[in-house]
């Protein structure tokens, strides 16, 4: 049975960009009701730094960064946890606090429907911070001598659930002492490699580096194909020796080409294991033909890329991914052009109904929108995987450069999307509070003439938009209307049972014309309790379902607004329960009952 109490209220918003830098819209799973549509009380955000009993910390470093800004506003906790910071533009935040070998929680994956919080001036936030892992112990060499001034990464490759990560990320690198000991701490549970040796994954080309042409040796003493894995926990320490084989590796090099947004900036080039797409280095290709070489590199496949910046507007380039194979032999004469990258503009409208008025309204909802161009992920078919020659020449790969862009709109509601490598994005947005939607997303423009591409009206929220290097696209238009819904619920199971692993809830549009409108599809996984909150939803009728998330693969689950055959599968399964849920504008459903 499903039982629900509702009122309405009436009248009264990187692989592997880490280092260099999908239309699905996530707002609806992301804004909480602690960000209503009415005025900010005032110009600061404020807020209170706990740890995981909840005690607070004291002499918390806190940055307060607006999206775009060069620069954070920076404050720490008193006596008591709390922070304010002040004296706010309008606009979207980012908090970060730090506190040696303590952690924040993990932001979600990239693509995953759970993303890092935002705010906005008026808004108090609690921040937890956990105890970070350790991983700790000694590199000695064959005979048992320690290696001295070595560098140890350690790369998260699980999370604390023990699911693969989509990509193996590095911790800081530590140098050892001269008795061979590291301690490497303030770590995100998970499972973790580690390796020592290698040229590291920042080449600078000057400083000399003793193991630089070494193959990284791996925990116990392996290469990375047969590394153990350590599983670190939050304020537990793991030992993981290392006995250093010392064998020498290959070199990748060559030169990067075509034309730089600005001269005077020195192009990077990554490279990056194509089987874990862990970064393997970021070199400079600094002489005066903007050459570079990386060394140590052991047997394997990889993908390499180069990227440049400085240009107007931050303007950057980029070259094609090119997937290479390092086997017994160095590889040379490698040419990477770069091209420039694409960008999207439009504008962003509020959409006033003074009949469905939730609140009253922020001034500053608009500039307090962010918009969000994501890439989407493409799957390689399981033919072609097994077909693929390890020992062919190097070939074109997917980006793995500028997967996202952040914007938000300017005074005269234009925003602009900069710096996309080649592929097909979905739009999302991070709505200012729980009373909007997003009603519409179109992309219309008859009037471009090459070379800026024409852009034609298309359902973008559904396909996605595919863009090319250089593509300039404009007539992006999204629609933010007045009077979105909610509801908060919990998914109860009958005596006896137990509710599977990895349940999401999920809302399909109940009325049959809307059946190809993404934008009337939300979904939102569990939290511990089992309860679940949805937010931002336009109004009409539902049909709600709670099931087991499907996945694209080990690491990333499938989203109901960008997989089509999933959508309509779930759509079917809904219907045929018939539990239905239906939403005036503005109406908050509280205490749902949603069996599963």
């Amino acid at each position: 049975m499903l039982h629900r109490n509702s009122h309405t209220r009436g009248a009264s918003l990187l692989a592997h960009s880490l280092v260099f830098l999908s239309v699905a819209t996530v707002s609806a799973q992301q804004a909480t009701d602690t960000s209503q549509s009415k005025p900010p009380a005032s110009s600061a955000i404020t807020g209170r730094v706990v740890n995981e009993s909840g005690q607070p910390l004291p002499g918390v470093a806190v940055s307060v960064a607006a999206w775009g800004a060069s620069d954070a506003r920076r404050t720490a906790t008193d006596n008591e946890g709390y922070f304010k910071a002040e004296g706010l533009d309008p606009g979207v935040y980012r908090i970060f606090a730090s506190w040696p070998s303590y952690i924040s929680e993990a932001p979600g994956s990239f693509d995953s429907s759970e993303r890092q919080p935002l705010y906005r001036p008026g808004d108090s936030v609690t921040i937890k911070l956990t105890k970070g892992g350790v991983i700790a112990g000694t590199v000695t060499n064959a005979t048992s001598d320690a290696i001295v001034n070595v560098t140890v990464r350690a790369y998260r490759v699980r999370d604390a659930e023990g699911k693969p990560l989509p990509t193996a990320t590095s911790s800081r690198e530590r140098l050892t002492d001269d008795r061979g000991y590291y301690r490497i701490y303030g770590l995100q549970p998970g499972s973790y490699v580690v390796s020592a040796g290698g040229q590291g994954q920042y080449v600078s080309g000057y400083a000399a580096n003793p193991y630089g042409n070494d193959v990284p040796t791996y925990a116990p003493a392996s290469t990375r194909d047969a590394a153990v894995e350590f599983v670190v926990r939050s304020g537990d320490e793991a030992t993981a020796d290392i006995r250093y084989r010392g064998e020498p590796g290959h070199s990748i090099s060559g030169r990067v080409a075509g034309v730089q947004p600005n001269p005077t900036y020195i192009p990077g080039v990554l490279i990056v294991d194509s089987t874990s797409h862990a970064l393997i280095a970021t070199a400079s290709a600094m002489d005066e033909n903007r050459g570079f070489q990386v060394n140590g590199v052991p047997d394997g496949d990889y993908e390499i890329a180069a990227r440049a910046g400085g240009g107007p507007n931050g303007d950057a380039s980029a070259s094609a991914t090119k997937r290479i194979s390092v086997r017994g032999a160095d590889v040379t004469g490698l040419e990477l052009a770069l091209a420039p990258l694409a960008s999207i503009s439009g504008r962003v409208n509020l959409e006033l109904d003074s009949k469905s008025s939730c609140g009253r309204h922020r001034e500053t909802a608009l500039r307090e929108t962010l918009i969000i161009a994501r890439r989407d992920l493409v799957e390689e078919k399981a033919e072609t995987k097994n077909a693929k020659d390890k020992s062919a020449p190097a070939t074109e790969a997917l980006p793995f450069g500028p997967a996202f862009a952040e914007a938000v709109a300017n005074d005269k509601n234009e925003v602009s999307l900069r710096n996309l490598s080649p592929g097909t994005y979905r739009l999302e947005t991070r709505l200012p509070g729980s009373g909007w939607y997003v009603s519409t997303i179109s992309l219309v423009n008859p009037d471009q003439k090459p070379p800026v591409r024409k852009a034609t009206e298309a359902n973008i929220a559904r396909d996605g938009l595919a863009l090319k290097s250089g593509d300039k696209v404009s007539g992006l238009t999204v629609t933010i209307t007045e009077g979105a819904a909610s509801i908060r619920g919990s998914v109860s199971v009958a005596d006896g049972q137990r509710l599977p692993q990895n349940i999401r809830v999920y809302l399909v549009p109940a009325e049959r014309e809307a059946s190809e409108n993404v934008l009337r599809f939300f979904e939102v996984g569990l939290e511990s309790d089992r309860t679940f909150t949805v937010a931002n939803i336009a109004p009409g009728r539902y049909w709600v379902i709670a099931r087991p998330a499907e996945e694209n693969d080990s690491t990333r689950v499938k989203l109901i607004r960008q997989n089509s055959d999933f959508r309509a599968r779930v759509r079917r399964e809904a219907e045929s329960l018939k539990k239905e849920v239906s939403f005036k504008p503005c109406e908050r459903t509280v205490d749902y009952d949603l069996q599963f």
